[in-house]
């Protein structure tokens, strides 16, 4: 990222509360569909994490089935 407009551009800034828990922005939740109630999954990488949705690894299995698939 070059500047910092481009990294308000594609990031949202929350909060991790005393219990750990981290809000997930309205306009977040809308954009990926995410219920209240519904499970969300985090992946661990080196120096960060991912959420993912349970619809994003439904997808993702699919794609690589896919791609396992062909001759």
């Amino acid at each position: 990222m070059s500047n910092l407009f481009e990294v308000h551009e594609t990031f949202f800034k929350t909060t991790v509360d005393y219990r750990g828990r981290i809000y997930v922005p309205k306009q977040v939740r809308r954009m990926l569909l995410i219920e209240e109630g519904e499970r969300v999954y985090i992946k661990i990488e080196k120096d960060h994490f991912k959420v993912y949705t349970a619809r994003a690894l439904k997808s993702q299995t699919k794609e690589k089935d896919t791609e396992t698939a062909k001759p």
